[in-house]
């Protein structure tokens, strides 16, 4: 006679086992998706704005191009890097982005990135970090046998965003022309310390980019892109809805100020800038909106893949 199988029961404790188990594992892929968030705004801002963003860091060197992050090492292992530059002099300078500080794993893998990287280009490198969040006091040295590696901290809590916005604020009501050095740190100015709630700080920020003077419409775009999708990842969602709405009342204001400021050839041209800026937006806000973060990072480097992309969401 065949015995019968037993039927396994689902206890109370044992859902409670599975729900937690499906709540770590979304939590797992939240904090993979904000991290990759923060990234590609970061390289954006890098790709962009190297040379503003190198002096404010205290990095000395001139800016030549742009160096591979990504090598096939020997055991057919993929090291992904955040960011290289190549310096006038040849030497290079890494950067790494820490929202949470890895300690001696993050060393170990920095190490090694500038070990592989040396040895196949042959160059000398420099490994910068820049912590975000609430990091303050990272591990930046590792001592293992006789060998001492040292990575050079960026603190973005050190920065007072309070302050940068204060003076810009100040610049722009009294009508001075901006240069991009003055505009690019606002791009990170919710990594940064203060105690202007993060809200206000996008709310200024936008005020201060949309009556820039003497930026490049393409610029303008970009650090706006940039802001915003730093916005999207650490405001609440009612929060991002109302800088929304405060962000497209903004964009309207400027326009009919300049409108009714400018005549003739000179209208037409600030018009055609400010739809310009206004169409690039709107493609931006809808990758984020959209979690298409690769394609927006793309499109901020690609004009050609950009214009796809314009067609695609048909944005006129």
């Amino acid at each position: 006679m065949k015995k019968r199988k037993k039927k396994r029961t689902r206890t109370k404790d044992n859902v409670g086992i599975e729900s937690r188990a499906r709540t770590k594992d979304q939590n797992r892929c939240e904090e993979s998706a904000i991290q990759k968030h923060e990234d590609a705004a970061l390289k954006t801002v890098l790709g962009y704005f190297a040379d503003e963003l190198l002096p404010y860091f205290g990095i000395k060197g001139e800016v030549k191009g742009y160096a591979p992050t990504e090598i096939i090492h020997l055991e057919l292992k993929r090291l992904l890097q955040d960011f290289n530059l190549i310096m006038s002099d040849g030497s290079w300078k890494h950067f790494e982005f820490q929202s949470k500080n890895e300690g001696t794993k993050g060393l170990r893998r920095f190490r090694s990135y500038e070990a592989v990287m040396s040895q196949h280009y042959k160059v000398p490198i420099t490994t910068y970090v820049l912590y975000s969040g609430n990091i303050r006091k990272p591990m930046t040295e590792l001592q293992e046998g006789e060998n001492t590696y040292r990575v050079v901290p960026i603190i973005m809590r050190d920065k007072n965003a309070d302050k940068l916005i204060g003076k810009l604020m100040k610049k722009a009501e009294a009508g001075e022309d901006f240069t991009r050095s003055d505009l690019v740190p606002l791009s990170l100015c919710l990594l940064m310390g203060g105690r202007m709630p993060l809200a206000d700080r996008v709310k200024d920020a936008f005020e201060i980019i949309q009556k820039a003077k003497g930026v490049s419409a393409e610029d303008i775009a970009r650090l706006e892109a940039v802001l915003y999708v730093m916005a999207d990842k650490f405001l609440k969602r009612e929060e991002m809805e109302r800088i929304k709405e405060e962000i497209g009342m903004m964009k309207l204001t400027q326009m009919m100020v300049e409108m009714g400021r400018e005549e003739g050839r000179s209208e037409g041209r600030s018009e055609g800038r400010r739809e310009g800026v206004d169409q690039v937006n709107r493609l931006y806000r809808r990758l984020v909106d959209e979690k298409k973060y690769e394609d927006w990072e793309r499109s901020t480097r690609d004009g050609e893949y950009q214009k796809y992309l314009f067609e695609k969401y048909s944005i006129l």
